[in-house]
């Protein structure tokens, strides 16, 4: 059975799932820091996360992994929903998600559409390579949903 639920503050921090969504522990705790974070749970084993932090006039989903043994199962799907409903009890009406070009069609089914590409985005912002699939990554695409 898969709850999806606030991360309960007591349980430890899944550095291991959101480590593999954005490798930088110092922008993860930055993160964390003014976000709020949601935990699927597959049979009481976490199984995926997904982090939503707020801008001035959009929401926007900074860090969204699964468990690769959970993958394929709609726990993203459902974390992103999650997330979506979230914002728009805070009274968003438009929720962003920056993303690689391999992973542009799985939010377009989702209802996301492309809003730009800030190029040379992971060479700038990290220390070091950020590597994706073998791939190493430089640009992000920017993706707008209206809630």
């Amino acid at each position: 059975m898969l709850i999806i639920k606030q991360y309960p503050h007591e349980m430890e921090i899944p550095y291991h799932l959101l480590l593999d969504a954005d490798p930088s522990k110092k922008l993860v705790d930055k993160y964390l820091s003014c976000g709020i974070l949601f935990g699927a749970f597959y049979n009481a084993e976490l199984a995926g996360e997904c982090l939503l932090i707020f801008h001035k006039n959009t929401a926007e989903i900074i860090n969204l992994a699964v468990l690769e043994k959970y993958q394929n199962k709609s726990i993203g799907k459902s974390l992103i929903s999650m997330a979506e409903n979230q914002a728009l009890l805070c009274g968003y009406k438009c929720i962003e998600i920056g993303t690689t070009e391999h992973l542009v069609k799985y939010y377009e089914k989702l209802g996301y559409k492309y809003n730009k590409t800030i190029k040379d985005f992971f060479v700038k912002n990290y220390e070091f390579p950020v590597i994706d699939n073998g791939i190493i990554l430089k640009n992000m695409i920017r993706l707008m949903k209206n809630l």
